[in-house]
């Protein structure tokens, strides 16, 4: 009976320490906490960015309220080029902010380029292990990218395009 109970309290343990986000270091005996409790709004910041990018038509990619804004297209490629600059920020291999021209990619390109960028950054935080920096750097992550991700909604409503619903 103690072997039945001592085995039953060990799965109860192990499946809410894997709920919670805690996986087992084996070799040095303690757990380590990890990012799965932020898989769905990682996975529904892709989703709803990838479909605010998708919903303004190409003819009105080049859009922009006044001179002194991006436009459209260059809010997209700006965020998607930050996701790609802050992996590898994370990651410890830092590269020059080289974005480019952020004119230059077409509605599909960009769609592919926020696919691709959005999938390493959610493989790669869900590989990690939790730290405080790392957590900021997510953080500041999702922050930048709501906040540039608001400009384009605002973008299609002054176009008279009703935004994606928020995810």
């Amino acid at each position: 009976m103690k072997t039945k109970a001592i085995l039953i309290l060990t799965f109860l343990s192990t499946a809410l320490f894997t709920v919670m986000g805690f996986i087992t270091d084996e070799e040095n005996n303690h757990l380590i906490k990890n990012y799965n409790y932020l898989e769905e709004r990682l996975k529904n910041t892709k989703i709803y960015t990838i479909q605010v990018i998708e919903a303004m038509p190409e003819s009105e990619y080049g859009y922009k309220p006044n001179k002194d804004v991006r436009s459209y297209t260059a809010l997209a490629s700006h965020i998607i080029y930050s996701i790609e600059w802050n992996l590898e920020v994370m990651k410890g291999t830092p590269i020059k902010w080289n974005p480019g021209d952020e004119d230059g990619l077409s509605k599909k390109e960009l769609i592919t380029y926020a696919n691709e960028q959005f999938n390493a950054f959610i493989d790669f935080v869900l590989k990690a292990e939790e730290t405080s920096k790392l957590t900021d750097k997510i953080i500041d992550v999702l922050n930048h990218n709501a906040h540039h991700r608001g400009q384009m909604v605002t973008y299609l409503r002054m176009k008279g395009i009703e935004p994606p619903k928020y995810r």
